[in-house]
């Protein structure tokens, strides 16, 4: 990524561009084929997944992740903090978060900062919420104790 003087991000020439997505293909085709080996079902039995859920995740859009990490953030969630606390909430989330089906158009809303609609097709809104009610209740202020004479 080349930046201007000024602060702002200057576009890539296309030819750089062109040569990182070549290299990124050939780095996803060998691997595929580490995959394709008997290598793969160790790989998804060592991350309790099945085999071809690991092939979704290999060919999963970029921007999976940093959908999961802004939608965690408009909803008041720290990831640092779900790592911490529910590591194997947040893992479940993020293989949610790559296989999703409308994934294009989640990250279409939240390039348009619209934080409203992914309660419509968001497979991981309910655990959001979850986390949240969990996250309100710990840190509600609770009244003193009437005193006792």
């Amino acid at each position: 990524m080349s930046i201007e003087l000024s602060g702002n991000i200057a576009p890539r020439p296309l030819f750089a561009r062109l040569t990182d997505r070549f290299r990124n293909a050939v780095i996803r085709w060998t691997e595929l084929q580490c995959l394709e080996s008997g290598e793969g079902d160790a790989i998804a039995h060592e991350l309790n997944l099945s085999k071809a859920e690991l092939m979704a995740l290999v060919h999963t859009r970029a921007g999976a992740v940093e959908s999961l990490s802004k939608r965690l953030s408009n909803a008041g969630l720290s990831e640092q903090a779900l790592a911490a606390s529910h590591r194997e909430t947040l893992r479940d989330m993020r293989r949610v978060c790559s296989l999703c089906p409308v994934q294009p158009r989640c990250i279409r809303d939240l390039k348009h900062e619209r934080r409203a609609a992914p309660a419509k097709y968001c497979p991981n809104e309910e655990t959001l919420r979850a986390l949240v009610r969990e996250k309100q209740q710990k840190f509600r202020i609770l009244p003193f104790p009437a005193a006792r004479n």
